[in-house]
């Protein structure tokens, strides 16, 4: 476990929680976006902001109906499950929802995915890209008992660090872990604590 990344995940836990296991990881191919439609409109970073309240109210008006964030032709078709092999289940089960609140944070393409005595959690880093000093968001977390297995390295797969991650409602999504020899240890440890 890298030490970073245990630390991001230290200040994210609660009063006699117990830390078993993190991993850095990224959704592996085939998992396919949310439509924009489920997902909540982006704020505007501070400097928008700021230039917004210096506008006259009528284009403050103009803009708030706009809507800031572009959203998807309504003739383009939106992706779903069936589109890669890297989830199953629609956009309301529990692999749906981590990728729904995953997009919704519009952090890093990176994730730290965390494991405890508790419950699931997922990280990921909102920092401006200017910024070294990662500012780590939780994004999504779920009760122990919601993620029923972790697999890594499936038989048949040939890509290294791949992480299945079922969820109890039979819905699963996958992951691929940065560093491929964490994955088994990751899947390991969260498993011995169930």
């Amino acid at each position: 476990m890298n030490q970073d990344r245990r630390l991001q995940a230290e200040e994210f836990l609660q009063p006699e929680e117990r830390l078993i296991a993190v991993c850095a990881c990224e959704p592996a191919p085939g998992v396919p976006n949310p439509p924009e439609d489920l997902l909540a409109p982006p704020e505007p970073a501070a400097l928008g902001r700021r230039i917004e309240d210096r506008l006259p109210r009528s284009l403050q008006q103009l803009l708030k109906a706009r809507g800031h964030d572009p959203r998807r032709d309504p003739g383009e078709r939106a992706p779903g499950p069936a589109d890669g092999k890297g989830m199953a289940g629609g956009w309301q089960s529990s692999a749906g929802r981590f990728l729904i609140d995953r997009a919704g944070a519009r952090g890093s393409a990176t994730d730290v995915l965390v494991v405890t005595d508790r419950r699931w959690f997922a990280l990921t880093d909102v920092s401006p890209l200017w910024q070294s000093t990662p500012v780590m968001k939780q994004y999504w977390e779920v009760p122990r008992s919601a993620v029923t297995v972790v697999r890594a390295n499936a038989a048949g797969v040939l890509q290294k660090g791949r992480m299945d991650i079922e969820f109890a409602d039979l819905s699963w999504v996958c992951v691929t872990a940065l560093t491929p020899a964490e994955a088994s240890a990751f899947a390991s440890a969260a498993a011995r604590y169930r």
